[in-house]
């Protein structure tokens, strides 16, 4: 949620009759300035964006039986090996108004401060600096839908992991006529091997659609009807699915959000967000040698020719304020546009002097 500041101008009177000369002086804050009593605290303001992006992370996995899939189901594998692809999916831009640290100025009179009925709220001119600002912290945040880690495959078979075995030894034993060998069968058990699972998963998989045929053509005595049929048969088509990817390989989506808090400083210049490389997603630091996303800046030249920028002030009895430039901004990646919004940026416009009759009152 965006807040409008406001600062009322001020009307500097004397609460003594006759009438005496009231004195204003506007100065740049510096550091070690002191402040009266009768000063007061103001800014230009300067226009701040929210950048919201949305990455998505493809990890391709192979399936622990893709050396078995022409073997058992006469298909080859999709994924053969790991690897991992970003995209960028969308983006979007929002903005927000917050004082300009380059801008600090002090206003100092030996009259009374008092409100004028004239405000500049609806220009959005000054700043009143006893409002909060509505900057979204902090300046980068990252989240994800589903965290790293996570296995990738559960369910390898409806049965047992293990595989029992016969094998017949021969305990001897003393009777009457002496020592005899009797046969004694003991069970063994055993881990399957990774062909016999995946025997074991091509046959459940020929299994499932065999019985989702039977199902859809009615060939059993009794079968679910109308939702429920279709209930059945997608559940059936999802089992064989999660089966069919232990032989292909499967491909997982993760969605991660990104927010940016980025500030304009230059209509003329392209200025980088961040870099973002398909094998490693969305960086910051130099060690990303992926493609720059990038702001473009175009003005319409809205507001009167002046120059812009910081205002440098000894003395004066005028206070300033900036008129915002609409500004058509882009996020741009590799000659597409990720994100385009029409802005008014402060910054980009130019610093007025705002005559003293109007904050004074005469």
């Amino acid at each position: 949620m965006y807040i409008i500041f406001s600062l009322s101008a001020l009307l500097l009177t004397s609460c003594f009759a006759p009438k005496t000369t009231v004195e204003t002086t506007v100065k740049n804050l510096v550091p070690g300035s002191s402040l009266s009593g009768r000063t007061v605290l103001f800014a230009l303001p300067r226009t701040s964006l929210v950048v919201r992006v949305q990455a998505v992370k493809t990890t391709y996995v192979p399936g622990p039986f893709r050396k078995y899939s022409e073997k058992y189901l006469g298909i080859k594998p999709e994924v053969n090996k790991k690897q991992t692809v970003w995209s960028l999916k969308e983006a979007g831009i929002s903005s927000y108004i917050e004082p300009d640290p380059a801008n600090y100025f002090t206003l100092t009179t030996n009259g009374v401060l008092t409100e004028n009925a004239l405000t500049l709220t609806g220009k959005g001119l000054i700043l009143d600096m006893t409002r909060e600002i509505g900057q979204e912290t902090p300046a980068f945040a990252v989240t994800s839908d589903e965290p790293d880690g996570k296995p990738y495959f559960t369910d390898l078979s409806v049965k047992r992991n293990f595989k029992e075995k016969a094998d017949t030894v021969y305990r001897t034993v003393m009777q009457d006529t002496g020592f005899v060998r009797i046969p004694v069968v003991k069970t063994t058990e055993s881990p399957k091997t990774l062909d016999e699972k995946a025997e074991e998963a091509a046959k459940f998989i020929i299994k499932i659609r065999k019985r989702r045929f039977k199902l859809m053509s009615g060939q059993y005595d009794t079968y679910p009807r109308d939702e429920a049929l279709e209930f059945a048969v997608k559940e059936m088509t999802r089992l064989e699915n999660e089966y069919l990817a232990l032989f292909l390989g499967k491909k997982v989506n993760q969605t991660w959000y990104y927010r940016f808090l980025f500030t304009p400083t230059d209509p003329a210049k392209q200025q980088v967000l961040f870099r973002f490389s398909k094998e490693t997603g969305i960086c910051q630091n130099g060690e990303c040698k992926g493609m720059p996303v990038y702001f473009t800046w175009t003005t319409a030249d809205n507001a009167p020719d002046i120059p812009s920028g910081t205002v440098s002030v000894a003395d004066s009895n005028r206070i300033y304020y900036r008129i915002p430039e609409l500004t058509d901004v882009r996020l741009n990646y590799n000659d597409r546009t990720l994100a385009q919004k029409h802005l008014f940026i402060y910054q980009f416009g130019p610093v007025i002097e705002l005559a003293p009759n109007v904050i004074l009152g005469k």
